[in-house]
């Protein structure tokens, strides 16, 4: 894990502990890794909750051992957009819904009905049943900033 990645983690980790408490539970775990850009699979969050059964409360470095240790992929913003235009070959930024949830269920390593649940609840679906995908791929491209030190524009990862 290089340095940029820890301090995404650790930014990501205290706005989820929003008490400040130093731990978040084991579902915030959950949202957090996803939320990351990590796809993992449920056997993945089955071996998350079977670890810290007893332990509903996860510190930073148990958090980042356990990201460094997970066998899920994390794509990057520019392989989630070319999976998107691949439903969309007019590239009018929508995806007929039921067919994005068909690929879903279905295609490569598939989802289950509670991972396609959660999933759909962060995407926004227009009034004719259409995914608006370049919406929510705009949350996940890297910000870009102005460096303190360079005065130029450095792009966060």
């Amino acid at each position: 894990m290089n340095d940029i990645s820890e301090a995404r983690f650790k930014e990501a980790f205290l706005i989820i502990d929003e008490n400040n408490t130093g731990a978040i539970t084991v579902s915030d775990v959950h949202f957090l890794i996803r939320a990351l850009g990590f796809t993992p699979t449920e056997n993945d969050f089955a071996k998350i909750d079977l670890e810290f059964i007893h332990n509903r409360n996860i510190d930073y470095l148990w958090f980042i051992e356990l990201v460094s240790t997970m066998s899920c992929t994390k794509y990057s913003y520019e392989q989630i957009q070319e999976a998107f235009y691949s439903f969309d070959k007019n590239r009018y930024g929508l995806i007929n819904v039921e067919t994005f949830k068909t690929a879903m269920t279905t295609m490569g390593e598939p989802l289950s009905d509670s991972e396609m649940k959660e999933m759909m609840k962060d995407i926004p679906i227009d009034e004719d049943g259409f995914i608006e995908y370049e919406h929510y791929l705009m949350h996940l491209k890297p910000k870009e900033s102005i460096s303190p030190l360079t005065n130029k524009i450095d792009e966060k990862q």
